[in-house]
């Protein structure tokens, strides 16, 4: 198979790009706020600060909350966060750290995350 062939699928080059989709799950907001701020917050910045740390290059978050409250229904999440990084088993690495106590917190039990793999879109860059 060559890259003039339409069944020819693109290579997958580094770096790649990951957005990572998240939401709060319903333990979230029953905590308290003492729990909240004291201990998750501090989790999920260490969370990510450790991504980072392993080579995540973040390029941009996005916060939808402006006209939504509450858990999200219609789209699943409600903050995103876009990241380059150089291999697949970064993004498995970092999306396993939530299942992980990180600062005596386990961040699945209060958010959920996903990633959707890609590459930039080359018309708008």
């Amino acid at each position: 198979m060559t890259a003039d062939d339409p069944a020819y699928a693109p290579t997958l080059e580094s770096p790649l790009r990951v957005l990572v989709l998240g939401s709060a799950e319903p333990s979230w907001y029953t905590a308290d706020d003492t729990l909240r701020q004291e201990r998750v917050v501090p989790a999920l910045t260490a969370c990510f600060a450790r991504w980072q740390e392993w080579g995540a290059d973040l390029l941009a978050t996005f916060d939808d909350d402006l006209l939504m409250v509450g858990n999200p229904r219609s789209r699943d999440t409600s903050f995103y966060l876009l990241y380059e990084v150089d291999d697949l088993e970064l993004v498995t690495a970092m999306l396993n750290l939530p299942r992980q106590e990180l600062e005596g917190v386990r961040l699945d039990r209060y958010f959920r995350f996903e990633a959707l793999l890609g590459r930039r879109f080359f018309p708008a860059e």
